[in-house]
């Protein structure tokens, strides 16, 4: 199959690039990319739009966000069927990879085995389980997607408990949340030793740590710790920025979408506004400047389907306005970065030899980053169309 007529930008397509290009399919690969050719009744005449790898969502929830599965909580089956049909959801946002941060009774866990087995359709899915946390969270609301523990060994079981369950990486909350109205995102609330063992038995079972992660004190300890992705990142200082640009092994997942304030209910709304919107102008700052000094960054939402900040690109639009990113940068984030950061070798970029996970998008979002706020008009997944 040959995907014809299509705009390719040279850092995200092995080094080739231009206007009207040419990109072959076969067995779900890419085999051949370069200039157009002429036009067969196999080839998709993609009209002069852009070409783009698909993009990766590495911080998400299938359940939980947007109440998915919170009514069938205590009904297993109907759970993964609401979780199934959210997660084939992603492909129409163009997120063919997507790393689920913790979700109701594992079900991103099993949806990823549907998925995997060829039962249905959806992106590749990193699963975590539940998500470790230390008992002063239990009052947040977040119980069904949490595994809670004490103490360095209660953390070590833990670990070894959702590795058990097939869990792709270790996802732990290192300080206080914001999404509970109680809660004090500046406040640390796991131990070093805590930390540590949980990063030390994930490696030791070849996966790695996320960490949610607001507070500077919680950030710096995570990466001390050896733990490979921080989460949101909203209170990082200059000083932890620059001790994790000299880590080896330890890169910055932003979640800016999360604090977009949607409510109607204009006390809700006042609330949330006076809690989130000073969050999100210290985290535009301290990740402005991890970007500037030339910090990996990947891209995560703590989004959703079904929620505006996917349907009007949240996201993508606050790293620009916010951040003052360029937008190229922040297409690598979501493709080339966030495969790099989370391991993933056959993702990220249209070369020969990668998956044929694409996206179609109408206009130039080099030009003009708008053209990402919108749902792409084409998306292969294996190669194969979703719509």
């Amino acid at each position: 199959m040959l995907l014809n007529h299509c705009r390719l930008y040279a850092p995200l397509s092995g080094g080739f690039a231009g206007e009207d290009c040419c990109v072959e399919l076969d067995g779900g690969k890419i085999t051949a990319v370069g200039p157009a050719r002429p036009d067969t009744a196999e080839a998709f005449d993609c009209g002069g739009q852009t070409l783009l790898p698909g993009l990766i969502d590495l911080h998400t929830h299938i359940t939980f966000l947007r109440n998915v599965g919170v009514a069938q909580a205590h009904d297993p089956m109907q759970l993964v069927v609401e979780a199934a049909a959210q997660a084939d959801r992603y492909l129409r946002h163009g997120f063919t990879t997507i790393r689920d941060c913790g979700s109701i009774r594992r079900s991103a866990n099993y949806v990823r085995q549907l998925i995997d087995r060829g039962l249905m359709a959806g992106p590749d899915i990193l699963a975590c389980g539940q998500t470790l946390m230390p008992s002063v969270t239990a009052s947040t609301g977040v119980g069904d997607i949490t595994h809670y523990c004490d103490g360095a060994e209660e953390f070590r079981k833990a670990v070894r408990e959702e590795v058990a369950a097939q869990a792709d990486f270790i996802k732990i909350y290192a300080s206080g949340s914001a999404f509970s109205p109680t809660g004090v995102p500046k406040h640390p609330i796991m131990t070093f030793d805590e930390i540590k063992t949980a990063v030390d038995t994930a490696r030791a079972n070849g996966i790695y740590v996320a960490a949610h992660c607001h507070a500077d004190s919680a950030i710096r300890d995570c990466v001390q710790a050896g733990v490979r992705t921080i989460e949101h990142a909203t209170y990082l200082s200059e000083a932890t920025t620059d001790l994790l640009l000299a880590s080896e092994d330890s890169y910055l997942v932003p979640t800016l979408a999360a604090m977009y304030v949607s409510q109607t209910d204009p006390q809700e709304r006042s609330f949330w506004l006076s809690r989130l919107t000073p969050m999100l102008e210290d985290c535009a700052k301290a990740i402005g400047y991890a970007y500037r000094t030339g910090a990996l960054i990947g891209f995560g939402t703590d989004s959703a389907p079904m929620s505006p900040q996917y349907d009007t690109g949240v996201e993508f639009r606050f790293r620009r306005e916010y951040c003052g990113m360029e937008n190229m940068d922040i297409l690598l984030q979501a493709t080339k970065n966030s495969a790099q950061i989370a391991g993933l070798s056959d993702v990220g970029e249209i070369k020969p030899g990668m998956k044929a996970d694409l996206i179609l998008v109408d206009g130039d979002p080099v030009a003009e980053l708008s053209a990402m706020y919108v749902p792409p008009v084409q998306v292969w997944k294996n190669g194969i169309a979703r719509k």
